[in-house]
């Protein structure tokens, strides 16, 4: 390059029509005279110090591309993040969001609702407006209307809770969880909802109670089968799992005489009784069917006092005697070799 040539770059430089590359060689050319005088430089001196700039150029040259291409991604970087961030959003809301305690609420849309949520760590009792009381567990929320509807009594139950229903054939109970609604006329029983360990299910204590899958349970539609609604007596569980409704014995059963607090005359001190007698008395006493697939086992004879035990442990030590076994199935408990 020639003075004159380097002139007129020099007065496009300043006038700012030159081109990046050239705005670029005129930067580096400026930091290679220093301090030099522009016009004691030589033809050489401006081919040599041309050719250095040049090679400078080059090799930085990938760098400053590159960070032309991350300037250039970058929206498209920023658009990503967002749709991600966006997703992962709605994924969280749709997690945490409840349809069929959604549902509960729209359902009762002209009702007065109260939510209580038991933050002890004890059990409270709450009165409802139809004399039904609740007893919540600890961190348990149930949400109610403040004075129920003409035709039914609706409840929404997150956690465990035990109710003591006021019998009205005409306005029947309702408890709503989040996978089962629990139909009752006027009964006792627990109602448990499911956790990541244990699954939903409701106990009964006295009367009986149908349970049902809650069809709104989701928020999208889905072609699975609902489960077959089942009926529960005194001392029985169902068990929600998988669209499926079982149905077994409570862990600890009580006397029907205890639970409905009346009389009894039975009595637990048996003396040279036959077993099958003495089935038939716990049978009667539990309100659950106790039977052997064993005649000989019906025909021995047990003497023990079982009064101040559970059902378990008396069929414990019956069976002990007896070199037996006994398995619940379903709701029946059958004894055998």
């Amino acid at each position: 390059m020639n003075q004159q040539l380097l002139n007129d770059l020099l007065s496009r430089y300043q006038t700012g029509r030159c081109t990046e590359a050239e705005m670029l060689w005129v930067d580096k050319w400026y930091h290679n005279l220093n301090h030099k005088n522009i016009t004691d430089l030589s033809s050489n001196e401006l081919e040599e110090m041309q050719d250095q700039i040049w090679l400078k150029i080059n090799q930085t040259k990938p760098v400053a591309e590159n960070k032309f291409k991350i300037r250039k991604m970058w929206p498209k970087f920023a658009i990503a993040a967002s749709v991600i961030i966006a997703f992962l959003l709605g994924g969280l809301y749709l997690l945490n969001y409840n349809a069929s305690e959604q549902s509960f609420i729209s359902d009762n849309g002209d009702l007065e609702l109260i939510s209580k949520t038991n933050e002890t760590d004890s059990l409270i009792t709450l009165s409802l407006s139809d004399n039904s009381t609740v007893m919540l567990k600890p961190k348990a929320n149930i949400l109610y209307p403040k004075v129920f509807a003409a035709k039914k009594r609706m409840v929404y139950l997150k956690g465990a809770a035990f109710f003591t229903v006021s019998k009205n054939a005409k306005r029947p109970f309702y408890v709503y969880n989040q996978n089962l609604v629990v139909r009752v006329l006027g009964t006792s029983f627990w109602v448990k909802s499911s956790t990541n360990v244990l699954p939903a299910q409701v106990a009964v204590r006295t009367g009986k109670v149908q349970v049902a899958e809650n069809k709104n349970s989701s928020l999208f539609s889905t072609d699975e089968k609902l489960a077959t609604p089942i009926l529960l007596t005194p001392n029985q569980k169902g068990i929600f799992s998988s669209h499926n409704l079982n149905k077994t014995l409570v862990s600890k059963p009580i006397p029907l005489a205890e639970a409905y607090h009346v009389p009894s005359s039975l009595s637990y001190n048996f003396k040279e009784e036959s077993v099958e007698k003495i089935f038939k008395t716990l049978t009667d006493a539990y309100g659950i069917e106790i039977k052997s697939d064993d005649e000989q086992i019906l025909q021995y004879t047990f003497t023990g006092d079982l009064s101040k035990k559970g059902l378990y442990e008396q069929l414990d030590l019956i069976c002990g005697t007896l070199s037996s076994k006994y398995t619940i199935q379903g709701t029946m408990i059958l004894v055998s070799k």
